[in-house]
This record gives C-alpha cells, structure tokens and sequence, in this order.
C-alpha cells in the first residue's frame, strides 16, 4: 500500500531533510521535533518505509509504502525495479548481515544472494559475536544495525577487529550518519547507509567494499 502526502510550502532544504526524522531535530523554535520521529518509528514497527521529496519554495512529498498481504518484503525494501542491474558473483565474497528487524534481514540476505553474495545472518549482537568466532576469519564484510539488541555494534566492530583486523563494516541506521559520526572511528568502518534505502543503493556499497 502506498500512501502520500503532499504539501505546497515553502519545502525543505537538502541539509535538513537528512534530519527531518532525527529526535528532537525542529526548523521551528516553539516545535519539539518528535512528529516525523514518531511517524517514522510507527512506518518502521509496520515493516514499510518513508521517503521525502523536496525543493525549496515548491513544497514537500512524502511517501509512504506499507505491506499488504501480497506484497513482498522486496517491493518494500526496494519498490523499483532492479533486474537490470547486476554484481560480480563470488562465493569467496561473504557479508554478514546483523539486524534485529526479520522482515528487513530476511529480505536483505534473500536478495543478495540472488545478487552472487555468500550471505550469514545474524538477528542480534551476541549471535553475530558467535558468528565473528566460528566463522570471523573467513567475513570479509559487515552490514550493521547500529542499535542491534544484545551485544552493542560496538562490541561487534571490536571482535571482528580481533578475529580479522581488515574486515569491513558498512553501519546503517535510521539516524543520520552525522549523529553517528562518534561511533565511526574504527578503522574497520568502511561506509554508512541510512535506513530506509534501496536494494541498488546497497549493491553497490558492497560492490566497493569488494574491490577495496
């Protein structure tokens, strides 16, 4: 199902539109920056995603997809086609995926395998800590929650660390990489990807994370 809102204001700029759905972020004085934070939490407990499109003195869209019983987790993670773009196969190319939201993580792995990716999975800290042990030395990269329950990301980027110091890890988050930016020191960090984004979007993260 998709649903939208659209608005002829004065919009919004670039710079604030990358936190428009940050907690207590407000272009207003008297405004307590929850509303688009509560919105987004409820559209993610839902298993769907928000998107905004804006320009300045030409109004504001939102965007909102939600799943009906015949939609699949796909068409939620990425509505628009992908079939045209492809990724060099490698089973010797293996991404840990840690992610607490099973509708997301089971649509992730599903299609980067389709992709050519060797994918693990892992549905909270203290499983993706067992993982980095029993399989560490062979994960070349790390999709990470930041905000994964059990052992923190942190934890996890220091274990793989220990168990392979030049493995990657690409962080996403529904918070803006700028709120993030003093968790990204490790030298392990490779990237940031903002939730909600595209199965193309990711592609092609990994793709580089591949080729470094």
């Amino acid at each position: 199902m998709q649903l939208e809102v659209t608005d002829t204001g004065c919009g919004i700029s670039q710079e604030a539109q990358a936190s428009v759905f940050d907690p207590f972020f407000s272009t207003k004085g008297a405004g307590h920056g929850l509303g688009l934070a509560a919105v987004h939490g409820i559209v993610r407990s839902l298993h769907g995603a928000i998107h905004i499109a804006s320009e300045l003195g030409h109004g504001t869209t939102f965007q909102i997809l939600l799943p009906c019983a015949e939609t699949t987790a796909e068409a939620i993670l990425d509505p628009k086609s992908d079939a045209g773009q492809s990724v060099r196969p490698s089973q010797e190319f293996i991404v840990l995926v840690v992610e607490d939201e099973d509708l997301l993580r089971e649509a992730v792995v599903r299609m980067l395998r389709k992709k050519g990716f060797a994918v693990l999975e892992a549905a909270d800290g203290a499983a993706a800590i067992d993982l980095l042990r029993t399989d560490g030395s062979k994960i070349d990269v790390i999709l990470l929650d930041m905000t994964i329950p059990g052992a923190s990301s942190q934890e996890i980027v220091a274990e793989a660390a220990q168990v392979r110091p030049n493995i990657r890890v690409i962080l996403t988050s529904a918070y803006s990489q700028e709120m993030l930016t003093p968790f990204m020191s490790a030298s392990q960090i490779h990237d940031f990807i903002r939730k909600p984004y595209q199965l193309r979007d990711l592609v092609q993260i990994l793709r580089k994370a591949s080729c470094s």
